[in-house]
């Protein structure tokens, strides 16, 4: 079972070619998508909108987004292991961009 919770540790800017990776996380059922670099605001900001898309909208499935633009990568990682899931198992993927 692949994790529900992800780290996406990059200092990549946001691009529309993304967009797969984000619709990636979302057809998994994600819970928890903290962005962590220089550019994760434009991550965190993608992410809401693609989450509410009224095309893809689906209100049976809520996903949890932040940013973490000056916290240590190990305090945001350590926050995310901590945070509850509904569905799955506790674990938090780290994509690095």
């Amino acid at each position: 079972m692949q994790a529900k919770k992800v780290l996406l540790a990059t200092d990549e800017e946001y691009m529309p070619k993304h967009e797969v990776l984000l619709n990636s996380l979302y057809k998994r059922k994600i819970e928890l998508f903290c962005a962590w670099g220089k550019h994760c605001e434009q991550w965190d900001l993608a992410m809401d909108l693609f989450l509410t898309d009224p095309v893809r909208f689906d209100k049976s499935h809520h996903i949890v987004t932040t940013c973490h633009a000056n916290e240590a990568f190990e305090d945001v990682l350590n926050m995310a292991k901590w945070w509850p899931v509904k569905n799955g198992n506790n674990e938090v993927e780290v994509i690095k961009l």
